[in-house]
């Protein structure tokens, strides 16, 4: 039997992706309504997809959102080559637009001084000895959604109090920084060691 606050898995509409989802609505049998537990949208629930359509779907949003800044009908896809050669016609156009409009390139660092303005994450309260890794989780992550974090990058380097976005775990906070490559990050579902601050010709070998 189902209950109003049991934590169920399902795929979010707002956040486009699979995430923990809180039953805010139902009659015992039938689910009416969730709420996102990252980033607070309460809808219909919708079930888990597979990492092959939640991938196609995330593509197939850039890929519209590219082709309304610049009037192309171009895929989402990025010839490198001919974009060292300036070809006006090649798909560096269509990112370059979405990273424009977004005010920054997402891999590349901090909104420059022309972007949108985003709010400072400060870090979390200490947790106490007491709390198990799920608690402490709950209790960092309370006021935090899917919009306060940046997607995990093992080429940046994070310091404590720091909030990521994890491809496999989802939403993370930085505990610890255990030396100048690897940092304790406690997930909802793990407390794992990630590296920081390696060169893209080391992830590449």
């Amino acid at each position: 039997m189902v209950k109003v606050g049991d934590e169920i898995d399902g795929y979010c509409t707002r956040c486009k992706l699979n995430t923990y989802q809180i039953v805010s609505a139902t009659d015992g049998r039938e689910i009416f309504s969730v709420t996102c537990r990252t980033c607070r949208h309460t809808g219909p629930l919708h079930p888990e997809m597979s990492l092959e359509e939640v991938r196609s779907k995330q593509i197939k949003k850039l890929s519209g959102m590219t082709r309304k800044r610049v009037g192309t009908s171009s895929p989402a896809v990025v010839n490198f080559a001919s974009r060292k050669n300036g070809d006006k016609n090649d798909l560096a156009a269509p990112l370059k637009a979405f990273r424009e409009m977004m005010g920054r390139d997402p891999d590349l660092g901090p909104p420059s001084s022309g972007g949108p303005i985003r709010e400072e994450v400060l870090p979390p309260p200490p947790a106490t000895a007491n709390d198990s890794a799920l608690v402490r989780w709950q209790r960092l992550t309370a006021t935090l959604s899917a919009r306060d974090g940046r997607p995990y990058n093992a080429t940046r380097t994070y310091k404590a109090g720091d909030v990521l976005l994890h491809k496999q775990h989802g939403l993370g906070i930085v505990e610890t920084v255990l030396h100048d490559q690897a940092v304790m990050v406690l997930f909802r579902d793990v407390e794992t060691v990630l590296q920081m601050g390696v060169s893209a010709q080391s992830l590449q070998k």
